[in-house]
């Protein structure tokens, strides 16, 4: 095995919780929730969440 690149164990474990973060983000506006990234923020008296993942 080359040392070249990075572990197969990081990259599976980072996948995994980029997937649960995304299906996560998914829940939350399928309720409902305000969610918007950084260069969607507007003036608006409703509260606004930030993704985390952009």
């Amino acid at each position: 095995m080359s040392g070249e690149g990075p572990p197969l164990l990081f990259v599976a474990l980072w996948g995994t919780f980029a997937l649960l973060m995304l299906l996560g983000q998914m829940q939350l506006i399928e309720r409902g929730s305000h969610i918007a990234t950084s260069y969607q923020i507007f003036d608006s008296s409703d509260p606004i969440a930030v993704a985390a993942l952009d």
